[in-house]
C-alpha cells in the first residue's frame, strides 16, 4: 500500500492517486488533520523485532502501517484540537501529539518522497542557500536580518531598486509576493526587529525556470515572466504566462541533482532565474512546490513518474 500525507483538497496529491489507481496500485490519503477527532493511533511493542504501529477511524483499522511499501509526505496539516480554554493545556495536548506523530514516522518502512526530517531541514531558505553555493550554483547576494542597521547597510551597496525582499513562508492566507524595494519603504526598516526578512540582489531574468525533480529525472519549464507585468516574481502573473519545456545545460543538471543529493531529497520543485546573459541563477528549492501548472502547459509526465516511483519498490 502507498500512504499519501495529505489533505482532500490538494489536488497535487489526487492526480496522483489517480495514477496510482491507474497502475492498480492501493493508495490511501492520511490528513493529520484527522487526530485526534477522527483517528486514533496505536504503537505496540513486544518481543518482536519492530513494533506494530496502526491508525484507525471510529469504528475500523484505517490503516496498518506495516503494510505500507512507500510514502508521500505531499502536505500535511495541523492536528486539530478541541477549544480548550488553558492555553498551556492546548500546548502541551499538541506536543504530545506531535511527538507521538513524529515518532510514528520513523516506524513507517519503505521509500519516503521525502522523508520528513529531511524535508524539514531543506525546506529551511538559510540552509538550502548555503547547501546550493557548496555544489557551485550561483546564488544572489543575501541578507537574512531583524537588524535595521544591516539591513540598511546592504541595501546601501547594492542600491534601492537592485534589492528585493521576501518572506520565509507565503500561504494563501498570508501570501507574500518577492517584492522590489521602493525609496518610500527604506523608512519602514525599523520594523525588522519584529520579524526577519530576506533581502537579496535583484537578478535580471531572461526567463524563469521551474525545475522539478524527481529522483534522477528532470522536468524543466520556462515561465516567460518577463512578458507580463510583474517581473520580480512569475506566481504573481502564473495563469497567463507563457510556459514552455525547456533543456537544460549538462552541467547545471548535474550540479542541481547534486543538491537534491547533498539535501537527501527525492522530489523537489526549483525556481531558477536564467539572465539575458545566459547564467542559471539558483532562488530556493520548494520540498512540496506545486506543479500541476507546469503539466498542463508543457504536457510533461510529471505526476505520472511521481507515481511510478511510489510504486517502484
Amino acid at each position: 500500500m502507498i500512504l499519501i500525507i495529505s489533505h482532500p483538497d490538494d489536488i497535487h496529491a489526487t492526480e496522483v492517486m489517480r495514477h496510482l489507481g491507474d497502475m492498480g496500485q492501493e493508495a490511501k490519503m492520511l490528513d493529520l488533520a484527522e487526530f485526534p477527532m477522527n483517528l486514533s493511533l496505536s504503537i505496540s511493542y513486544d518481543h518482536k523485532a519492530m513494533p506494530s504501529a496502526t491508525v484507525r477511524n471510529k469504528t475500523d483499522l484505517f490503516v496498518d502501517l506495516a503494510k505500507v511499501k512507500s510514502t508521500w509526505w505531499r502536505r500535511p496539516q495541523a492536528y486539530s484540537l478541541p477549544q480548550m480554554k488553558d492555553n498551556e493545556a492546548f500546548t502541551f495536548t499538541y506536543n504530545e501529539w506531535d511527538e507521538a506523530i513524529s515518532g510514528l514516522w520513523q516506524l513507517v518502512p519503505g521509500i519516503w518522497i521525502n522523508e520528513p526530517n529531511r524535508d524539514i531541514r531543506a525546506s529551511r531558505k538559510a540552509f538550502q542557500l548555503g547547501e546550493a553555493t557548496a555544489v557551485g550554483l550561483r546564488i544572489p547576494r543575501t541578507l537574512i536580518t531583524s537588524d535595521p542597521i544591516q539591513a540598511r547597510r546592504f541595501i546601501g551597496e547594492l542600491g534601492v531598486e537592485r534589492t528585493v525582499y521576501k518572506s520565509f513562508s507565503a500561504t494563501e492566507h498570508t501570501w507574500r509576493e518577492t517584492r522590489v524595494l521602493r525609496k518610500n519603504e527604506l523608512d519602514l526598516l525599523d520594523h525588522l526587529r519584529l520579524a526577519p526578512v530576506i533581502f537579496q540582489e535583484y537578478i535580471p531574468a531572461e526567463v524563469d525556470l521551474r525545475i522539478t525533480v524527481v529522483g534522477s529525472q528532470i522536468f524543466a519549464a520556462a515561465i516567460h515572466s518577463q512578458e507580463g507585468d510583474y517581473k520580480a516574481d512569475f506566481r504573481m502573473d502564473m495563469g497567463r504566462s507563457r510556459i514552455t519545456p525547456a533543456v537544460l545545460p549538462r552541467e547545471i543538471e548535474r550540479l542541481l541533482l547534486a543538491l537534491m543529493e547533498r539535501l537527501g531529497l527525492v522530489y523537489g520543485a526549483i525556481d531558477v532565474r536564467r539572465t539575458p546573459d545566459g547564467e542559471y541563477v539558483f532562488l530556493e528549492v520548494n520540498t512540496a512546490g506545486q506543479w500541476l501548472f507546469i503539466e498542463e502547459k508543457t504536457k510533461q509526465p510529471i505526476a505520472r513518474t511521481l507515481a511510478e516511483t511510489l510504486a517502484r519498490v
